[in-house]
């Protein structure tokens, strides 16, 4: 008897973890937890997907690029100021998070 009520206090334990493991393969099948979303490796050192970057020979999203990056050199797309899209030949207009703890904005082609 004593076995069986062990295993009933340990059968919503086993439930919990399944749940979670659910949940954890769920996010990383959509576009935001996946990180080669873009398909494959680098053709020429350029991924030709839109919303893609080479890194390491390998196609993904500019997203997690840029979440990653160290340094805005470490990405075409974050930039300072203006001049740096410029500079790097990704936009001419650098726009910024509201969130004032982001330091970086992201370049973009605007028409004036």
């Amino acid at each position: 008897i004593k076995n069986n009520m062990a295993s009933f206090r340990f059968a919503p334990l086993a439930l919990i973890f399944i749940f979670a493991l659910c949940v954890m393969f769920a996010v990383d099948n959509t576009e935001a937890g996946s990180i080669t979303g873009c398909g494959g490796g680098c053709l020429l050192g350029r991924c030709y997907r839109p919303g893609c970057t080479c890194v390491r020979r390998i196609c993904r999203r500019n997203h997690i690029v840029a979440a990653e990056a160290k340094t805005v050199d470490d990405h075409r797309l974050l930039c300072i100021s203006h001049e740096d899209c410029f500079r790097k030949g990704s936009g001419n207009y650098c726009a910024f998070s509201p969130n004032t703890n982001i330091h970086y904005g992201w370049c973009f082609y605007a028409e004036s």
